[in-house]
């Protein structure tokens, strides 16, 4: 029952470190729910490492030794990953954007392109009528 405890504050604190995180490293590149579920799962993967590692290096403390190492882990093991994405994983589609940047770019390249349909329309329609 104990190791449950661990995973799940493991997993809550990773969700919680990369909610904090906002758009840094891959949160640029995936969506709001997408990017929480990686923070999930590294937040439990780093609780289990560095539980299993300072229990065996300084065997069974106490709770509150337990669970500070699983929340420091899942703390480190996010932040490692969101940097490292960061660093080495740019999205070619953003450009290094964050995502509200991108949207906003591509919103007023849509309406720069509408604008240009309606008046290439207005053109075509006076030329069929003065052909005509």
């Amino acid at each position: 029952m104990n190791g449950i405890y661990w995973i799940f504050f493991g997993g809550v604190t990773g969700g919680l470190t990369g909610i904090l995180l906002g758009e840094k490293g891959y949160g640029k590149v995936l969506s709001i729910g997408c990017a929480i579920s990686f923070d999930t799962f590294f937040g439990v993967v780093g609780a289990f490492c560095m539980h299993t590692l300072f229990g065996a290096m300084f065997g069974e403390g106490s709770l509150f030794n337990n669970y500070g190492t699983a929340l420091i882990g899942a703390i480190v093991l996010v932040g490692i990953c969101r940097l490292v994405s960061e660093t080495y994983f740019r999205s070619p589609s953003y450009r290094g954007m964050s995502r509200a940047a991108f949207i906003e770019w591509h919103d007023e390249l849509t309406v720069k392109e509408l604008a240009s349909w309606k008046k290439r329309r207005a053109e075509q329609a006076r030329s069929k009528s003065s052909a005509a």
